[in-house]
């Protein structure tokens, strides 16, 4: 599963680095895909942008040039774009996006983490408008500065958690994903709910 999230905030685009949901919204929700375990797990993108402090989705993307697991099926290039018309978004809880990647340090997996970016801003949503913005760009770069120093290594397991707990801190939401694939699947079952009476442009 690929999931690459988009905001557009104070006419910069960000990256979504972390959600607490794991994502903000999601094709099954909308009809794109029937509520399947496999439509779960499929791979998408999504523009969000910020209106008057309420959150809209302006696109959804299914597939990229590489096969994907869409619905079950897997698809060699396959893409589909659906448009939105300020689609209102229902989100509640903490979304944490980037922008200016510096230099990508990788604490856990396979994506840069998120004091990776210059500019880190945590935002707080009830039912998709927006509450609340933490700017935690200075706190992400005083950990760069300890790796850069060589006062903290990636390397060492020990500096890691202590990273990790700097991190879980410093941020508001709690962005671990779901333990439970089941948890996820109820997720979006509340969310298709939501949505729907949502018609696509």
């Amino acid at each position: 599963m690929n999931i690459e999230q988009k905001i557009i905030y104070q006419n910069i685009e960000y990256r979504i680095l972390a959600a607490e949901q794991e994502f903000i919204v999601h094709p099954v929700a909308f009809g794109l895909l029937p509520y399947t375990s496999a439509s779960i797990q499929c791979s998408y993108s999504c523009l969000l942008h910020l209106k008057d402090y309420r959150l809209l989705l302006s696109r959804l993307e299914l597939g990229t040039s590489e096969a994907l697991n869409l619905g079950g099926a897997r698809i060699e290039g396959y893409s589909q774009i659906h448009e939105f018309n300020e689609q209102p978004v229902y989100y509640n809880g903490t979304i944490v996006i980037g922008t200016n990647l510096v230099k990508e340090y990788y604490l856990n997996g396979s994506t840069p983490s998120i004091f990776s970016y210059q500019k880190v801003i945590e935002l707080v949503f009830e039912k998709g408008v927006l509450v609340t913005t933490i700017d935690q760009s200075k706190a992400m770069l005083r950990i760069r500065k300890n790796l850069e120093l060589g006062l903290r290594k990636l390397s060492s397991s020990r500096d890691a958690r202590c990273i990790s707990r700097f991190m879980n801190s410093a941020f508001i939401g709690d962005y671990k994903p779901f333990r439970f694939h089941y948890n996820r699947m109820n997720y979006v079952k509340e969310m298709k709910q939501d949505y729907s009476n949502t018609a696509l442009v």
